[in-house]
């Protein structure tokens, strides 16, 4: 599973406090959750429950300043355009492996 994946290299790149959802509606509650200072957010545009498109714009209602890197599998260039009308920082196009990953992470990072 991607989710974990990117958990993993981010935890081999020293970041220990990395929350994980399951879906959109899981994800909104990490980020009210004010004990949680949230910087960067990975998206899948598939997910259950509430897909990443309308949970991109729920946490743009609510944060405008934190990362949000959109992950999908399918190269569609309208939906590419939406997600980055709407606020994303990047886009990546899955798979994601441990070998391509921490490189990926370390580019975004960076960034911040």
């Amino acid at each position: 599973m991607v989710r974990e994946m990117l958990r993993r290299v981010l935890a081999s790149l020293g970041y220990e406090n990395v929350k994980q959802a399951g879906n959109g509606r899981e994800a909104l509650k990490i980020i009210d959750d004010k004990a949680n200072k949230v910087r960067l957010i990975f998206l899948d545009i598939v997910m259950p429950v509430m897909d990443g498109r309308e949970t991109l714009k729920k946490i743009r209602e609510k944060d405008k300043n934190v990362v949000i890197v959109m992950l999908t599998s399918v190269a569609d260039k309208e939906v590419y355009l939406e997600c980055k009308k709407e606020g994303i920082n990047d886009y990546i196009l899955k798979p994601i492996n441990a070998a391509n990953g921490a490189d990926i992470l370390s580019k975004i990072l960076n960034k911040l």
